[in-house]
C-alpha cells in the first residue's frame, strides 16, 4: 500500500512520500457501490467528505470537504478530469474511472490556486495496457423507494383537528363526520423508481499504442410519475508511443448525451399540506382541490340550492402538479484533452496539454393553461373557457397555452505547459515542476417564449407557430453572455532525504477576469508541507510490528473565485448596470440591476489553512490508518448586503463581511486480512469532526438574518461565535395550560391556552426578538462511514454505511401551517394539547406560528 501512486496535480507521488492529506480511491472502491455518479459511489469511504445526495434523477450531489466556509460563493470542490477542470463529473460513467484522489488540505491543493478553497478531486480515467485485449461488461439494476415516510393524519383525524381549530377561532362551519374522501397524498404521488445500467469496454495495447473504448447507458425512473433521466456515454482513451517510449501522445475523449423529464419536487410539500378530504379527482373528472360545502361540512364540490362551496385551503393538487409539468431537457457534452510528453533526459521531461469542454443544453417547457384554468375552476367547464377567450381576447396571456425554449451553451478551453525534474542525488531526492496555464470559459444563453394559442399536439410545439391571428401573441427573446478567463503560473518543489525527512513547497499565481473591474486581477497562493517518517530511523528497527509511522504538518493559502454570476455581472458591466432587453409588440426594457449600484471592491475569497497529521500501519500492514487535524479560516467571506435605499429595480449588492473558521479532526482505520489465497476480508471505518464558527463580522453586517419562512419568520442569524447562519429563534418553554397561566407568563403577541410558551431569556417580562437564542446549525458536526468487504475466489460481498450527526433540521412545513384546512403529521395530531394537563410540550390545533426550538 505504501508503494501505491497517487495523483497530486501535474504529477504523481508515492503514498509514502506525501506531506499533505489526500484520500485515494481506486476503481474497485467506486464500482462496488453502483450509482449514477462516482461521487455517490464513494459516499462514506473517505473521512472529511460530506456528500449530500439530491434524489432528483440525474442531479449532482452536493460535496462539502472539511466544512462550509462560504455563504454565497461556490461550495463544491474543483474537479480535474485527466488534467482538465470541470464543475462536476455526472457526465462520466463511474466504471470508466481508474482512480479518484481527493486533495483536502492546502499543501496538496494550492497547486490549483484560487479554485481550490473547497478542495480538489482529481479523476483519472482508465487506459489500455500492453498485452491481451480485454472485454468487460457490467450491468446492475435496482429500485428506489422513500424510506421513513412521514405518516400523515387520515380524514377523521384531520376532521377532529380542524374542528378544534375552527371552534377555537369561531369558524363559520364545522366538518361533518363520514367524509366522502380519505386521500393519502403520498400514496397517490409516489411510485417505485427503478435504475438500469449497462456498460461495456474494450482495452488493450501494443508496443506502439494503448487503447480503451467504452460505452454506457444509464436509465433512471424517478419516484414521481413521469420523472426520468437517461445518460449515454462513449469514451475513447488512447496513448501513442514513439522513440522507445520517450515520446508519448495521449488523447482522452468523452461524449455524453442526456435526456431528462424533470418533475417538481415541490409536490412533496404540496402533498404534506393538502387535506386528505380533497380527492385526487372529483366525480366530474377535474383534479381535486380543498373545496368544502360550508352548509353540510362535507368536502367536495357538490352543492344543493342555497348551499355554498368554500375553500378548505389554497393548496394545489400534488398529483396534478406533477402530471401537468411538461418539461424536457436534452444535453450534449463533449470533453477531451490531447497531451504530448517528451523525456528530454532520464530525469527531465516536458508536457503540453490542450483541453476542451463543450456543453449544449436545450430545455423545453409547455404549459397547458386550459387544463390549469379548468382545474382551478372546478365548477366551470370547457365552454366557459372558450367563452372567456372569445369575450376577452386580450386576456390570452392568462388563458392560453405557453411554450418556452431555453438554450444554454458553454465552452471551456485550456492550454498547459509544464516541465518536470525528477532525480536522486545519493540519499537526496528532488522533484520539481514549473508551468503555466491559460483557460477561457464562455457561457451563452438564449430563451424564447410564446404565450399565444400553442397547439396541444407536441409536433406543433414551435416558437411563433400558432393557429389563427397572432395580434395578441407575445414572443420574448432574452440572451446573456458571461465570459471568464484565467491565467496561471505555478511551481512545486518536493525534497526528501533518505525517505525520512520531507519538504513540499508550492507556489501558484493566478489572474482572473472575474474581478477585472476592481483592478485585482492577480493573487498568489503559497503552501509548504513537512514530513518525518519515524519508522525509517535506525532506532525503530527493533519495532518490526510497526510498518509505518509518519508525522506531517502543512500550511497554505487557497482561493475561491466561484462567486455568483450576478455578482460577476455587476462587477464587469459598465457603470455597474446590467440591462436585459425583452423584444415584443410593446418593446419593454427591464433593468437587471439598479443604475448606479454601489461599486464594490470585491476579490476572491481567501482561505488560510494549517494542518497536521499522522499516518500509521501495523502488523504487516494489516492495520493501517491516519489521523488529521486542520484549522481552515476563510478570511473574507462574501455576504449579500441590502442597500440602505431602495427602488423598484434596486438589487442587493455584495461585500466581504465576515471570517468563517472550520476546524476539526479526521480519523480513518482499515483492517485487511487474508485468511488464504482464496479468502480475505476488509473492515474500514472513518470519522470526522468539524466545528464551524464565525470569528469576525464587519460591524455593518453583524447579526444579518436569513432563512425566511413562508410566513415571514426568520430562522437564522450571522453572529460571531456561532456557526455560519446558525438556527436563531425562540426557545420553547412549555404550553399555556389555562387563562391564569396566560395572565402570569409573558407572551409574544396575544396568547391562548394551548399556545407555546417562549422563554424570557433576559427576564425583562417581555417576549421579543431579544429573547431569541441559537440552537446549533444545519451543518453536521460529525460524519462517519463503515465499509465491510468479504472476498471468496471470484465472489465479492460489500456493505457500506454513511451517516451524519450534530446537525439540526427545522420542520418549516409544520411551523408555517396557516389554517385549519392544511393537513398535519400523525404525530402532531396524537401529541397535541387538548386541555389543561394533557401535555406541556406540544401546542393545540390553534397555536401561534413563531419560529421556535419546538420545530427543530
Amino acid at each position: 500500500a505504501l508503494e501505491e501512486v497517487v495523483v497530486i496535480g501535474y504529477g504523481t507521488q508515492k503514498k509514502a512520500d506525501l506531506t499533505g492529506s489526500i484520500s485515494s480511491l481506486k476503481s474497485s472502491d467506486i464500482t462496488k457501490q453502483p450509482a449514477m455518479s462516482a461521487m455517490q459511489s464513494i459516499q462514506g469511504k473517505a473521512a472529511g467528505i460530506n456528500i449530500i445526495a439530491n434524489e432528483a434523477p440525474g442531479s449532482s450531489p452536493n460535496v462539502i470537504i472539511r466544512g462550509l466556509g462560504t455563504a454565497l460563493s461556490g461550495r463544491n470542490p474543483l474537479y480535474i478530469v485527466d488534467g482538465i477542470a470541470q464543475t462536476d463529473i455526472n457526465n462520466i460513467n463511474p466504471s470508466d474511472i481508474e482512480s479518484m484522489d481527493v486533495l483536502k488540505d492546502a499543501s496538496s491543493a494550492s497547486i490549483y490556486g484560487l479554485r481550490a478553497a473547497n478542495g480538489v478531486i482529481i479523476v483519472t480515467t482508465k487506459k489500455g495496457k500492453t498485452g491481451t485485449t480485454n472485454i468487460n461488461y457490467e450491468s446492475f439494476a435496482g429500485i428506489k423507494n422513500v424510506l421513513n415516510r412521514v405518516k400523515m393524519a387520515n380524514a377523521d383525524q384531520f376532521r377532529i383537528f380542524a374542528n378544534e381549530y375552527l371552534t377555537s377561532t369561531n369558524g363559520s362551519y364545522r366538518l361533518a363526520e363520514n367524509q366522502k374522501y380519505n386521500t393519502d397524498w403520498y400514496d397517490e404521488l409516489l411510485r417505485t423508481g427503478s435504475v438500469f445500467n449497462n456498460a461495456v469496454n474494450i482495452s488493450g495495447g501494443t508496443e506502439k499504442v494503448d487503447y480503451f473504448v467504452s460505452a454506457n447507458n444509464y436509465t433512471e425512473n424517478g419516484i414521481l410519475e413521469g420523472s426520468k433521466f437517461v445518460r449515454n456515454t462513449i469514451r475513447n482513451n488512447n496513448v501513442y508511443k514513439f522513440l522507445n517510449n520517450r515520446l508519448k501522445f495521449s488523447q482522452n475523449l468523452n461524449l455524453t448525451l442526456t435526456n431528462a423529464t424533470p418533475k417538481p419536487y415541490s409536490a412533496f410539500t404540496t402533498a404534506y399540506r393538502q387535506s386528505p378530504l380533497a380527492p385526487v379527482m372529483f366525480d366530474n373528472g377535474r383534479y381535486g382541490l380543498g373545496r368544502v360545502n360550508t352548509t353540510t361540512g362535507v368536502a367536495g364540490i357538490e352543492a344543493a340550492p342555497g348551499q355554498a362551496i368554500g375553500n378548505l385551503n389554497s393548496i394545489g393538487n400534488p398529483v396534478y402538479e406533477v402530471l401537468r409539468q411538461n418539461e424536457r431537457t436534452n444535453t450534449l457534452r463533449l470533453q477531451g484533452s490531447f497531451e504530448g510528453e517528451f523525456k528530454i533526459t532520464d530525469y527531465l521531461k516536458i508536457n503540453s496539454r490542450i483541453g476542451g469542454n463543450k456543453f449544449y443544453s436545450k430545455q423545453r417547457i409547455f404549459n397547458n393553461v386550459k387544463d390549469q384554468w379548468l382545474n382551478a375552476n372546478t365548477l366551470l367547464n370547457e365552454s366557459d373557457f372558450i367563452k372567456l377567450k372569445e369575450n376577452n381576447p386580450k386576456a390570452l396571456d392568462y388563458v392560453d397555452n405557453s411554450l418556452k425554449y431555453e438554450n444554454l451553451e458553454q465552452f471551456r478551453w485550456s492550454i498547459e505547459n509544464f516541465l518536470t525534474f525528477n532525480k536522486n542525488f545519493d540519499k537526496h531526492h528532488i522533484e520539481a515542476v514549473v508551468g503555466m496555464s491559460r483557460e477561457k470559459y464562455d457561457i451563452n444563453s438564449m430563451s424564447s417564449q410564446t404565450g399565444y394559442n400553442v397547439p396541444e399536439q407536441e409536433q406543433y410545439w414551435n416558437i411563433n407557430l400558432a393557429k389563427g391571428t397572432t395580434n395578441y401573441g407575445i414572443v420574448a427573446l432574452q440572451t446573456s453572455y458571461t465570459p471568464r478567463a484565467l491565467a496561471s503560473y505555478f511551481g512545486r518543489l518536493q525534497y526528501n532525504y533518505d525517505s525520512k525527512y520531507y519538504l513540499t513547497a508550492t507556489l501558484r499565481r493566478d489572474g482572473s477576469s472575474v474581478f477585472r473591474n476592481t483592478g485585482k486581477y492577480w493573487g498568489t497562493f503559497p503552501s509548504v508541507g513537512l514530513g518525518w517518517t519515524v519508522t525509517n530511523e535506525s532506532f525503530m528497527k527493533d519495532a518490526s510490528w510497526i510498518n509505518l509511522l509518519k508525522v506531517r504538518g502543512n500550511w497554505g493559502k487557497l482561493g475561491n473565485q466561484d462567486i455568483p454570476l450576478n455578482v460577476s455581472t455587476i462587477l464587469t458591466s459598465p457603470e455597474s448596470s446590467n440591462y436585459n432587453y425583452v423584444f415584443g409588440p410593446e418593446q419593454n426594457m427591464v433593468y437587471g440591476s439598479a443604475y448606479g449600484t454601489p461599486a464594490v471592491n470585491l476579490t476572491w475569497e481567501v482561505t488560510r489553512e494549517t494542518g497536521a497529521g499522522v499516518d500509521f500501519a501495523f502488523l504487516n500492514n494489516q492495520l493501517s490508518g491516519s489521523i488529521d487535524y486542520y484549522h481552515k479560516l476563510n478570511t473574507n467571506t462574501i455576504l449579500d448586503v441590502t442597500p440602505t435605499y431602495t427602488s423598484p429595480s434596486e438589487k442587493n449588492f455584495y461585500a466581504h463581511g465576515a471570517k468563517v473558521l472550520n476546524q476539526g479532526v479526521e480519523v480513518a482505520l482499515n483492517w485487511n486480512k487474508s485468511i488464504s489465497p482464496e479468502f480475505s476480508y476488509t473492515f474500514g471505518v472513518n470519522y470526522s469532526y468539524n466545528k464551524n464558527k464565525v470569528t469576525e463580522v464587519v460591524p455593518a453586517y453583524d447579526r444579518a438574518t436569513g432563512g425566511s419562512l413562508n410566513n415571514g419568520e426568520i430562522t437564522k442569524q450571522l453572529r460571531v461565535g456561532q456557526p455560519i447562519y446558525g438556527w436563531w429563534m425562540f426557545e420553547a418553554n412549555g404550553v399555556f395550560q389555562d387563562a391564569e397561566d396566560v395572565k402570569n407568563y409573558p407572551s409574544f403577541g396575544a396568547a391562548k391556552p394551548g399556545y407555546l410558551k417562549y422563554k424570557d431569556q433576559n427576564e425583562d417580562g417581555v417576549i421579543d426578538s431579544r429573547d431569541k437564542v441559537f440552537f446549533g446549525s444545519f451543518l453536521p458536526t460529525s460524519t462517519y462511514g463503515i465499509n465491510v468487504g468479504v472476498n471468496y475466489k471470484a465472489i465479492d460481498f460489500n456493505v457500506s454505511g454513511y451517516g451524519v450527526a450534530g446537525n439540526k433540521v427545522y420542520n418549516g412545513l409544520n411551523s408555517v401551517r396557516s389554517n385549519a384546512g392544511e393537513n398535519i403529521a400523525l404525530s402532531t395530531f396524537e401529541n397535541r394539547w387538548t386541555g389543561a394537563g394533557s401535555t406541556n410540550e406540544h401546542p393545540s390545533a390553534e397555536r401561534a406560528y413563531w419560529a421556535s426550538s419546538h420545530f427543530l
